[in-house]
C-alpha cells in the first residue's frame, strides 16, 4: 500500500532588492481528474487482444498497426504512472491477453478472467486497455500558395482506446474511459507529399498514436508533481525580516508566528503584506480554505495588485483537490 501526502517542497529562493517580494519555486502534488485508491500493492497493465477473422491484406495491415499502438500505449502508460508519486517505486508489468469475444461492444472482463489474471502474480489492480483503434488517411495534392504550384499533403490518424480500471479484491471496476482524438501531419512540397517520405510512415504514425493513448490516460489517473511560483512580501519591519529566514528553511509555523506580530504595528499596508503571507503559509500547509480568509482580510486591510491573482490560483488547487 502506497500513502502519500500533498506535500509542497520549495527549491529556489530569488532574492531581489528592487521589488518588495521575494519570489519562491515550489512542487506540489496535482490531483487527477480520475482517483484511484491508493490501496494496492502489484499493479498491471493488460493489453486485450482480439483474433484476427479476416485474412485478406488489408485486415492483416490494420491488425498488425493496432497490435503496435496498443504495445506503444501500455509502455507510455507504464513511463508516466512510474512519474506519479501514487505508482512511484512499483514494479509495472504488462501483460496481453488473447480474447475469444467481439470487440464490438468492448464488454467488461468476466471476473473469472480478472481472477485468472491476477492470482498468477498476486495481482491487485488491473488496468486494462480492452480496446484500439487506429485509422489513417492519407492524400496529397497540388495547390497554389503565394502564386506558386506545389503539393500538399496530409495523413490523420483518428484513433480511438477504451480503458477500464478492476480491482481485484474488491471486485469493482473502478473507471472505464473512452478516448478519442485525431492527430494529424500536413506539410508542402515541390513534389507529391507521401507517407515515409516528407510524412511519417504509417507503422511510426501509429507508434505515436499508441503512445499518445497511454500517456492522456496516465494523465487521467495519476496524480503528479507539478511546479509553480509564489511570491511573499519580506521588506518592512524586523518581524517580516526574520519570516523571511523561516521561508527558507520550509518553517511555515514560526513564519507564521513572526508574520502574526506585524498586526501589532497597526500600518495597513504593511497589515496587507502580512496577511497575504499568512495565506501563504496556510497554503503551504494545505489549509487552503483558510488561505483564502487570509487573502480576504489582506484585501480589507489593502487592496494589494497581487491578491486577485493569488486567489485565483488558491482556489484552482481547491477545485482540483475536491475532484
Amino acid at each position: 500500500m502506497r500513502n502519500f501526502k500533498n506535500l509542497v517542497y520549495i527549491f529556489i529562493l530569488g532574492f531581489t532588492s528592487c521589488i518588495p517580494y521575494k519570489k519562491i519555486d515550489i512542487q506540489y502534488i496535482k490531483e487527477p481528474v480520475i482517483k484511484i485508491s491508493p490501496n494496492f500493492n502489484k499493479p498491471l497493465i493488460l493489453i486485450n487482444s482480439y483474433q484476427n477473422k479476416r485474412n485478406n491484406k488489408k485486415d492483416r495491415f490494420e491488425y498488425a498497426i493496432d497490435s503496435l499502438a496498443s504495445e506503444e500505449a501500455a509502455i507510455s502508460l507504464k513511463e508516466n504512472l512510474q512519474k506519479s508519486p501514487l505508482f512511484e517505486g512499483f514494479d509495472i508489468s504488462i501483460q496481453r491477453y488473447q480474447r475469444m469475444d467481439s470487440s464490438r461492444y468492448i464488454k467488461p472482463l468476466a471476473w473469472s478472467t480478472v481472477n485468472s489474471i491476477a492470482n498468477k502474480d498476486s495481482v491487485d489492480l488491473i488496468i486494462s486497455l480492452e480496446y484500439i483503434k487506429i485509422m489513417e488517411l492519407t492524400d496529397s495534392y497540388k495547390i497554389i500558395e503565394n502564386q506558386v504550384e506545389c503539393f500538399y499533403g496530409y495523413l490523420k490518424v483518428p484513433l480511438y482506446c477504451y480503458w477500464r480500471v478492476y480491482d481485484t479484491q474488491k471486485k469493482q471496476i473502478l473507471n472505464g474511459f473512452l478516448y478519442r482524438d485525431t492527430l494529424i501531419w500536413d506539410t508542402t512540397d515541390w513534389t507529391p507529399v507521401t507517407v515515409g517520405n516528407q510524412l511519417p510512415g504509417f507503422f511510426n504514425a501509429s507508434a505515436y498514436a499508441g503512445s499518445d493513448c497511454g500517456e492522456k490516460y496516465a494523465q487521467k489517473i495519476a496524480p503528479v508533481w507539478s511546479d509553480d511560483k509564489r511570491i511573499f512580501f519580506h521588506k518592512g519591519s524586523k518581524e517580516m525580516e526574520k519570516a523571511s529566514e523561516y521561508v527558507v528553511k520550509e518553517q511555515w509555523i514560526e513564519a507564521a508566528i513572526e508574520w502574526q506580530k506585524v498586526f501589532t504595528l497597526k500600518n495597513r499596508i504593511l497589515n496587507a503584506k502580512a496577511a497575504f503571507n499568512l495565506a501563504l503559509a496556510n497554503e503551504m500547509l494545505g489549509k487552503f480554505d483558510l488561505s483564502l480568509e487570509w487573502l480576504i482580510k489582506a484585501k480589507k486591510y489593502y487592496p494589494l495588485s497581487e491578491i486577485e491573482d493569488y486567489q485565483s490560483t488558491v482556489k484552482e488547487r481547491i477545485a482540483n483537490k475536491i475532484k
